[in-house]
């Protein structure tokens, strides 16, 4: 199973959350429904964007198979 869908969406666009169940991992599932999940959003004439945590080494090469630019990061004090 695999889902992609936006988690967070702004008036211009819209942020990837992507699940790839782990008996489909490391098959390339997560790269093509992340693929079809921003041309739709695209389409509709909006940014689509993906973010990732540090620690979620996962996500980073998905997003590195998806040729993706970081952009920002963010910066946690407590």
């Amino acid at each position: 199973m695999r889902t992609c869908c936006s988690a967070r969406r702004s008036q211009q666009a819209e942020e990837a959350s992507v699940f790839t169940h782990e008996d489909y991992r490391g098959k390339g599932y997560g790269i093509d429904i992340t693929n079809a999940w921003a041309a739709e959003v695209q389409k509709r004439g909006r940014i689509a964007l993906y973010s990732t945590s540090w620690d979620n080494f996962a996500s980073q090469s998905v997003a590195k198979k998806l040729k993706l630019h970081q952009f920002g990061i963010d910066f946690h004090m407590s």
